[in-house]
């Protein structure tokens, strides 16, 4: 969030935010993508200033405060163990469909984020300057991506949901759910697909899961017959908090030390991947042109470096844990997302500055 704070911070100087027509969110992202969207009536400086509000509080204490209260840690608990119940009945061949988790922690997140951060506005509330708004999560159950939107929301497998009359706060905490932290919201919903109605049980975690960028909505040649999103463009901004390259530092010897770090390698892969995508989508002119304000950026491959610049040995290893943040770590994390935005824009995108 700080890192995509600077970001925004400097395409708002540039003149740039209000040409933007869609915003594509995944994971953290989606916090202060949908913050940015569903606050039409702040300027941009208020909506700045709640951003590092927010970023000073954390999440963690509000998240563990709630789970504490009676109301919240019995249904937790119960929904948890019944999951536990579940597991163990399914290896003996007993219906997966039998116990749903109605309520965990991640419910718990949600609830926090449309009350101190979104206040309770609805998918389909009005937005800034009306921008397409899309928020990536990932379907456990169906392995595919599931995006919430300001006018449908559902995945390609098993089509538009019925009712799309969902808490942006749900769909956020659904899209930054990440798995070794945080359970998948469970829900059963009925959808529309090829004029058959159905219903469908689906478990959604962190949208990075399927889509670290976000980008795929935005990619040229989605046939909007197959993709419930698509949204043609000329320019992509791709503002990515991703830590980049591995220090090297320690050893994973433990189980979930394993796990995160196997976690990382693949969607570092992805990211890569989806880097060299982008430069061939410009090269053959399918769309004409794109930044990367990267966090975990090599600072030796930038075009031209500032004196004020933070660099990348500074920030890329903060942990991402929702955790309250000092003032030093949020001046360090945006100051770094305004720099390499401010280089590269001018760099790459410098007809949109005319």
């Amino acid at each position: 969030m700080a890192f995509h704070l600077g970001c925004l911070r400097t395409l708002n100087d540039f003149g740039l935010l209000d040409k933007i027509s869609v915003m594509s969110s995944v994971s953290g992202g989606s916090v202060i993508g949908a913050l940015y969207a569903y606050s039409p009536d702040l300027s941009f400086e208020e909506f700045d200033s709640k951003v590092v509000e927010h970023l000073k509080r954390g999440f963690q204490k509000s998240i563990l405060g709630e789970l504490l209260t009676p109301q919240n840690l019995f249904p937790v608990a119960i929904n948890t163990a019944a999951t536990k119940i579940q597991a163990a009945l399914a290896k003996c061949g007993w219906s997966e469909q039998g116990i749903h988790r109605d309520y965990s922690r991640t419910d718990v997140f949600a609830e926090i984020l449309n009350r101190d951060v979104l206040g309770g506005v609805k998918l389909s509330s009005p937005r800034r300057n009306e921008i397409e708004t899309i928020i990536g999560a990932c379907d456990l159950k169906t392995g595919t991506a599931f995006r919430f939107g300001n006018e449908t929301s559902g995945c390609g497998q098993l089509g538009q949901l019925l009712e799309n009359d969902i808490s942006v706060g749900f769909a956020v905490a659904a899209s930054a759910a990440f798995p070794l932290l945080l359970p998948p919201l469970d829900r059963t919903w009925r959808f529309s697909k090829n004029g058959e109605e159905t219903e469908h049980r689906v478990n959604l975690t962190d949208g990075g899961v399927y889509d670290n960028s976000g980008f795929q909505v935005l990619e040229p040649g989605r046939d909007p017959k197959y993709s419930l999103h698509s949204f043609p463009c000329e320019y992509i901004i791709a503002c990515n908090a991703g830590q980049g390259q591995d220090s090297g530092a320690g050893l994973p010897l433990g189980f979930l030390p394993r796990i995160s770090k196997s976690f990382g390698v693949v969607h570092r892969r992805v990211q890569d991947m989806v880097i060299h995508h982008l430069h061939h989508l410009q090269e053959s002119g399918d769309i004409r042109g794109f930044v990367l304000p990267y966090l975990g950026q090599q600072d030796g491959a930038l075009p031209w470096k500032p004196n004020d610049l933070v660099t990348r040995e500074e920030v890329f290893a903060y942990p991402t844990d929702f955790s309250a943040m000092t003032d030093e770590w949020i001046t360090k994390l945006s100051g770094r997302g305004e720099s390499l935005t401010r280089i590269l824009v001018p760099t790459f995108l410098k007809e949109l500055l005319g």
